[in-house]
């Protein structure tokens, strides 16, 4: 089934050039890797689809739905009051979005317009469309697995019901992964899993609609919590977090995988969280002694400012010879593309810091919002000022060019300035004499050996 209804073709021509311009700042600058797994398990254009995804990285999460699915537009649920003002909401209906109402923001009242916008989204269903929603309804701010709505099922339900229970209607879960949350140059992994039929329900929905929901709802939550990093030990979410990203590199490792590999890591990080809450979960003593070791770990290498040098393989006097050579042969490239891309840097700074003196849920927007901004606003202005500039002044074949370069110097900048950071960090550790960091990489040490001891490493094996 294809879609009926055609749409301005200027509105199409727009929505086409600019979802171009944006994947290329995301999935070839933003990230430093894109992992797409299950594409295969995608029902084809047309399918009437609705696509359920976990949610822990606000807007990067939509978009990372966007650009996986190639082939055809998704329509996305966002926030209601961004489409108030016409021409805002203009922009966000040729994208394909739908506005959401929420009681928090809009108030109880608005909450009735849910229906007609479900109605809509129904409809491009039926049209062959594809609609995206995160039944969690708000995005988390651990790597846990909230609770589920089943408003996607009504809305899919209501949909079948508008055609005689005849359109087979498809849930795909799937799962957003990110080996980290808020910073630029991270890898991200987006899984697909088994697209399921909602057709061999529909008979009984129609005696038990709850009953079919309730189940359908499990089955749905069951497949994405299969498929990605679900701490549920909340109290000890910090420690459990914290060994996850420095011993779980060495469990990687020592499971046949690479920890530098974000399909390797999720799967090792899986098995680790598994196998250590079943070590401590019988034995009160041994939890305690494990977290309260990792948090005070990682306090240490916060306050001696070494990130986590501390559980790396350390440089050696060459290694650090050629980071200090490789520093000072590229540092003119690195200035080179200071300007303009230093002000991306900073551009969104103002409303960050905003959101990260707001709530925890409130600091996962700033990823979604650096990029947006970055992307939409701070780059088109600055690289067209730094192209009208040198055409006036050289030639606009040097400002083409110079222009079109920028993007490059840019990443090249930013690589140096992680290089740098972390030949920082390991200078620092090398020549630090404070007792409390040699007391912390003797706890640091028993603690791993304590780790090898009651972890069996069996639960995966990269074959």
């Amino acid at each position: 089934m294809q879609e009926s209804k055609k749409r301005n073709i200027f509105g199409e021509i727009f929505f086409r050039l600019s979802r171009a311009y944006v994947r290329f700042w995301h999935d070839l600058v933003y990230y430093k890797r894109i992992y797409l797994l299950g594409k295969e398990n995608v029902p084809p254009k047309g399918t009437p689809l609705i696509v359920a995804s976990n949610h822990q990285n606000a807007l990067n999460d939509a978009l990372a739905v966007e650009f996986s699915m190639t082939d055809r537009p998704v329509s996305i649920f966002t926030r209601a009051d961004l489409f108030q003002k016409r021409f805002v909401g203009g922009l966000l209906r040729s994208w394909y979005l739908l506005p959401a109402f929420r009681l928090g923001m809009d108030g109880a009242d608005a909450l009735g317009k849910n229906f007609d916008v479900f109605a809509e989204a129904g409809e491009r269903i039926l049209e062959g469309g594809s609609v995206m929603i995160f039944p969690e309804a708000v995005n988390q701010d651990k790597r846990w697995l909230g609770e589920f709505s089943q408003g996607y099922l009504r809305m899919a339900f209501d949909a079948a019901k508008k055609s005689d229970f005849k359109t087979d209607i498809q849930i795909l879960p799937m799962i957003n992964h990110y080996s980290d949350y808020f910073h630029f140059r991270e890898q991200m992994l987006v899984k697909f899993g088994k697209p399921i039929s909602l057709m061999p329900y529909y008979e009984q929905y129609q005696t038990k609609p709850r009953t079919v929901q309730r189940n359908l709802n499990a089955l749905v939550r069951s497949q994405i919590d299969d498929m990605m990093l679900n701490i549920t030990d909340l109290d000890n979410y910090e420690a459990i977090d914290y060994l996850r990203e420095t011993y779980g590199m060495k469990y990687c490792g020592d499971c046949g995988g690479n920890p530098d590999n974000l399909p390797d890591k999720l799967m090792s990080d899986k098995a680790f969280v598994k196998e250590l809450m079943q070590a401590v979960s019988e034995d009160e003593s041994l939890r305690d002694s494990i977290y309260k070791d990792a948090l005070m770990l990682k306090a240490a290498c916060g306050e001696q400012r070494i990130g986590k040098v501390m559980y790396q393989k350390q440089l050696g006097g060459g290694q650090i010879a050629l980071r200090i050579l490789g520093l000072v042969s590229g540092f003119p490239i690195m200035l080179a593309g200071l300007v303009p891309n230093l002000i991306l840097l900073f551009a969104p700074t103002p409303i960050t810091n905003k959101l990260k003196a707001g709530d925890s849920h409130g600091a996962m927007f700033i990823g979604g919002v650096r990029f947006a901004l970055n992307a939409l606003v701070v780059i088109p202005i600055t690289y067209t000022a730094v192209f009208v500039t040198e055409g006036c002044l050289y030639s606009w074949l040097y400002a083409a060019i110079h222009t079109l370069c920028l993007p490059l110097l840019g990443l090249f900048a930013w690589g140096y300035r992680m290089m740098y950071m972390d030949l920082r960090r390991h200078l620092r550790f090398r020549n630090l004499k404070d007792k409390a960091l040699k007391a912390a990489v003797d706890v640091k040490n028993k603690l791993f050996d304590k780790l090898d001891n009651i972890l069996n490493k069996n639960t995966w094996k990269k074959e």
